[in-house]
């Protein structure tokens, strides 16, 4: 069973009398596994895509599947739980909260899904070990370098052991070294645990890292290929 499909999946914008067709009908799966990117030009729709997948807006029309549930009908309720508990996102801002330190943005969620607190300071611990933060767990973000506060936001992503984590542009505001270092770090999250992940990027060296490559062009799948 893929981890997430897709039926015809469709998103327009009206900008007044204007309708903006930022996702065109795309028919997708996403294997468990997989380390996937979908790229193409400013405007192919690939935000809106991530999006759509992450619950955090609803399609026009068509249809999603995560793990076999669909998911484009739940109310906002239902998909603010599923975001919390089966997906995790890694934004191109970080998006941590500035007054928690590194071990309390990690331990967010499970503190949001009631999971106690030995078992909190366990698994943050151990994530930010991980993510090669040992020793600034008690550092807040704006004592911490941008690649420290995405490693940071990754340690927060894989918390609530998510079924997919849904990576927007990761290295955008990152120098060419601290971006290839989360690439590695990201691959090899993705093989020694099979966490499955999928990037938007244009960037040249997300996209050579990926296993599978999907190109978008208005809206539109127009190369999806295993490399």
């Amino acid at each position: 069973m893929p981890t997430i499909r897709t039926e015809k999946l469709t998103k327009i914008y009206k900008q007044g009398a204007v309708e903006v067709i930022a996702l065109n009908e795309v028919d997708l799966q996403i294997s468990k596994g997989d380390f996937a990117v979908v790229a193409g030009p400013s405007g192919s729709g690939k935000t809106t895509m991530l999006n759509l997948l992450g619950a955090l807006d609803k399609p026009t029309s068509g249809k999603i599947w995560l793990d076999g549930q669909e998911i484009t009908e739940l109310s906002r309720a239902e998909r603010s739980d599923l975001r919390r508990n089966h997906i995790g996102f890694v934004f191109q801002f970080y998006n941590l909260i500035p007054v928690l330190t590194a071990y309390e943005n990690a331990e967010f969620v499970m503190l949001l899904q009631g999971v106690d607190e030995v078992r909190r300071r366990e698994r943050a611990m151990e994530l930010l070990k991980l993510v090669g933060l040992e020793g600034l767990e008690n550092r807040r973000p704006h004592e911490l370098s941008g690649g420290q506060q995405q490693r940071v936001a990754i340690a927060r992503a894989l918390a609530s052991e998510p079924a997919l984590v849904l990576a927007d542009e990761p290295t955008a505001n990152l120098d060419t070294k601290t971006g290839q270092e989360l690439l590695d770090l990201m691959q090899e999250l993705n093989s020694s645990i099979g966490m499955t992940f999928l990037f938007s990027s244009h960037d040249p060296e997300v996209m050579a890292r990926a296993q599978r490559l999907i190109i978008l062009r208005d809206g539109r799948v127009v190369e999806d290929r295993v490399k």
